[in-house]
């Protein structure tokens, strides 16, 4: 049986006064809720390289690599997918004899010798938010085959956590007035109404809202020939809640 912070207490029995009037019999008891809501929407973080002789060069390929990728991952989720990057670097490639024994460029070296540049790596990181969860893991493996380094599907969420909250709070409110009605039934008591309730949880308030999700640029590409079909079966989110509800008990 789980353990819960129930109490029975009698407040200000001592201190009571005319002017306050009689002492309260209160019920103190903690309300817990738990809520499963499937998840909407899927995240995919995915990684792109290009390489080249100049900056140029590496640039160029990587902006190939990437326009087939967010070319490719629209066209098979029909639209409905924010992509977005960032995380940009282009940064100069040493040969193999350019080390020391603390690693790879740990100090400053001039751009002759062991130490000359032989080409550019140019690198970025791209997001993936899209609500046909059912095709996120055929996008992560089409993003791969289309040129991405490496992706992955990185974790599954709700667009709307507000609602879900509320009913986790409802749930909890429920299950505190469940306990005080036993208290004060084993008590031979009548419960009163709530003169206290506190919300023990911390609120969410970065929302994500997703409004259909859709581009409004022109329609997407068709995707590319048949990518290999990845099933995908995500737990339900748990949200909880908890409050901590005193009632009186009636006269």
């Amino acid at each position: 049986m789980r353990s819960l912070a129930v109490g029975l207490a009698l407040l200000g029995a001592s201190a009571a006064s005319a002017q306050d009037g009689p002492a309260a019999h209160v019920i103190q008891v903690t309300g817990i809720g738990r809520v499963s809501t499937m998840p909407d929407v899927a995240l995919i973080d995915y990684w792109v390289a290009g390489e080249g002789k100049t900056p140029d060069d590496a640039s160029s390929a990587l902006v190939a690599k990437q326009k087939a990728i967010i070319g490719g991952v629209s066209g098979l989720l029909r639209g409905a997918a924010q992509i977005s990057n960032s995380n940009l670097v282009v940064i100069a490639v040493r040969g193999p004899e350019c080390r020391n024994g603390n690693g790879y460029d740990q100090q400053p070296h001039f751009d002759e010798g062991p130490c000359a540049v032989i080409g550019y790596l140019a690198t970025i990181q791209g997001t993936i938010r899209t609500s046909h969860i059912d095709q996120a893991g055929t996008a992560v493996g089409l993003a791969s085959r289309l040129g991405a380094r490496d992706a992955r599907l990185r974790s599954f969420e709700l667009s709307d956590r507000q609602t879900a909250y509320a009913a986790a709070i409802e749930s909890a409110i429920a299950d505190a007035k469940r306990q005080a009605v036993t208290i004060a039934r084993a008590t031979g008591e009548k419960l009163g109404p709530i003169l206290m309730l506190r919300d023990q949880n911390f609120r969410p308030v970065d929302d994500i809202t997703v409004t259909g999700m859709r581009v409004s640029a022109p329609p997407p590409p068709p995707a590319p020939r048949a990518p290999v079909e990845i099933g995908i079966n995500p737990q339900p989110i748990e949200t909880n809640a908890q409050v901590y509800v005193s009632f009186a008990i009636a006269s």
